[in-house]
């Protein structure tokens, strides 16, 4: 059964939503590029490398600025583990780099290379959607893989 079917079953029969299938339909959502089943409160917080996002909105301007660079991009989970509201997750990060990538250092031009990035992600989840993601990864090999620094 699909995450989308699962959760409108919970919703139907007043379920409560499990916490990894919130985690699991936010990176279906990513993947599909789809922010309008991203399952962000509207004050969501995601705290990532060199930045907070506060609120629905920014924090889906911070997915789409990996949208937008990375076309391609895919999310991949290899570990998902939950207790209570809390999930953490671990996975990786694939696309090409064909559009710009804006930065609050300037925008990076498409270098047409691929990237292959490990991540991992602390969230809290209230009900069937996300309030606050703790976002890892390391910014020294996105920009060694991206030709924009020496590879580590």
């Amino acid at each position: 059964m699909g995450v989308f079917l699962r959760i409108a079953i919970d919703r139907r029969y007043g379920l409560m939503a499990d916490p990894k299938h919130v985690v699991e339909r936010h990176v279906e959502a990513f993947n599909a590029r789809d922010a309008d089943a991203a399952p962000w409160s509207d004050d969501g917080e995601l705290v990532a490398p060199n930045g907070s996002m506060h609120g629905r909105e920014q924090v889906l301007g911070f997915l789409g600025v990996f949208w937008d660079a990375f076309p391609d991009g895919r999310l991949e989970i290899s570990c998902l583990l939950g207790e209570g509201s809390i999930v953490a997750a671990e996975g990786k990060f694939m696309g090409t780099h064909t559009g710009v990538m804006r930065t609050p250092a300037g925008d990076v031009a498409a270098t047409g290379r691929n990237v292959d990035l490990r991540w991992m992600s602390s969230y809290e989840v209230r009900g069937d959607e996300l309030a606050s993601e703790h976002l890892y990864f390391d910014q020294a090999a996105l920009l060694g893989q991206l030709g924009l620094m020496p590879a580590t």
